[in-house]
């Protein structure tokens, strides 16, 4: 039914009716989310949705080639996947970030549209439901308790690839600088009070270290990840579940993604811990607070112009605007670089602290806090790459050694100039 005057449809769930807007690909679950649950204004991560999408291509895929679906609805749904894949119907997901039921929000919001546009690619109506059905067609063969937390692992996986090649950049400008300032010899300092000498290219050296023991622990944090429940019905039992569904289903999902997926021996583990989300989260910490120690020094070191340590200089990337007194500093240059990323670090360790909470807030066979364990996850794998890319190209690479004033404030220490 369809409500001309206003563009709405009318669709009925278990509940009673509800309306929809005509245009829409998403439904009457959809609607009742959009009404109830749009709490945060934030929009669920594009790279969950994605994934999400994938998993449902699989299955759509895999029931087909079982003969659980007809092949003209296994081959509409995986079109519909194909299609936002590519970029198309981005604003069809509406669910808030933080929907309902563990995830459920979104799986519904991304169920209603496959089955829509399905029906659409075929020459069906939107919301009649008659050729695909969200529940009984896309979801076919799985639930929400096991595609959602597969999504999850999906797109952190898949964000962590865009991520890498920055904190591989990372890690060889620290140890190129190491080489470069290997001769420039320099008060040392514990407590903030002078010890004995050390090279700058010492200091760096350490600081390629820290994100090169950072790196490897998420790397191994994220083999985890790999570990999927898929088969594990709503509980882990594997309940109503077709094994040789979930086996080829995380067959395909690997092919797809070129990531070695497998069944994680323990459904019921996977189902029900986040601990492995948490492990994630903090190597993502670890990184961070590496980082922020690294940011923090390099301010130190560039203190100045006049009265501050001067031992290197940073990039000027940002005119300081002041109107008190104009032209007193010419050569004032703060260093906004690494304040940025310095923020960009106290969010992700703010991130972890919640994710710590929604990690230990399950009950029993599930928890219901996974849409805000991804959520900030997510958000602090976009937060590293973001902050840490600029970073690299224009404050760490361009970092130089006032070897003068090296040489000055060692004199002045009264420490013994050492052949280092």
């Amino acid at each position: 039914m369809v409500n001309k005057k206003l563009d709405l449809r009318i669709e009925r769930d278990s509940l009673g009716d509800i309306q929809v807007p005509v245009g829409a690909y998403w439904g009457a679950q959809t609607a009742r989310t959009r009404e109830h649950f749009a709490v945060s204004g934030l929009s669920t991560h594009k790279k969950l949705i994605e994934a999400l999408v994938l998993v449902k291509k699989a299955a759509a895929i895999t029931n087909g080639e079982l003969q659980s679906l007809e092949t003209a609805a296994s081959r509409a749904i995986v079109q519909s996947c194909d299609e936002i894949a590519s970029g198309q119907w981005k604003e069809q997901f509406v669910a808030d970030a933080f929907h309902w039921g563990a995830g459920e929000g979104l799986n519904a919001n991304v169920n209603e549209v496959l089955a829509n546009r399905g029906a659409e690619i075929v020459g069906g109506s939107i919301g009649t439901y008659e050729f695909l059905n969200p529940n009984t067609h896309v979801n076919f063969g799985h639930c929400n308790n096991d595609v959602y937390p597969t999504a999850m692992r999906i797109a952190l996986l898949q964000s962590l690839k865009l991520l890498e090649p920055t904190l591989v950049d990372l890690e060889r400008l620290l140890r190129r600088k190491s080489l470069e300032f290997d001769r420039v010899v320099k008060v040392g300092r514990t407590h903030l009070q002078d010890c004995s000498p050390v090279t700058l290219g010492q200091e760096f050296n350490a600081y390629g270290s820290s994100v090169e023991r950072s790196v490897r622990r998420i790397k191994e944090s994220s083999q985890n990840l790999l570990e999927l429940n898929l088969g594990s019905a709503e509980t882990g039992t594997g309940y109503g579940a077709d094994p040789n569904l979930s086996k080829k289903m995380i067959e395909r999902l690997s092919q797809m993604t070129n990531l070695r997926f497998r069944q994680a021996e323990d459904l019921f583990r996977v189902s029900q811990s986040m601990s492995d989300f948490l492990d994630f989260s903090s190597a993502l910490r670890g990184l961070a607070v590496d980082l922020i120690k690294i940011c923090n020094d390099l301010k130190l070191l560039a203190s100045g112009p006049g009265g501050g340590f001067g031992e290197i200089s940073l990039p000027v990337v940002q005119v300081q605007q002041t109107a008190l007194h104009p032209g007193h500093w010419p050569d004032k240059a703060p260093p906004h670089l690494p304040e940025c990323l310095l923020m960009a670090c106290y969010q992700v360790l703010g991130n972890d602290y919640t994710i710590t909470l929604a990690a230990q807030s399950g009950q029993l066979e599930s928890n219901s806090m996974t849409p805000l364990i991804i959520h900030n996850l997510l958000q602090s794998l976009d937060l590293l790459r973001n902050a840490i890319h600029p970073f690299n190209q224009k404050c760490l690479a361009g970092v130089t050694a006032n070897t003068i004033r090296c040489n000055e404030l060692l004199d002045k220490s009264g420490i013994r100039h050492k052949e280092m």
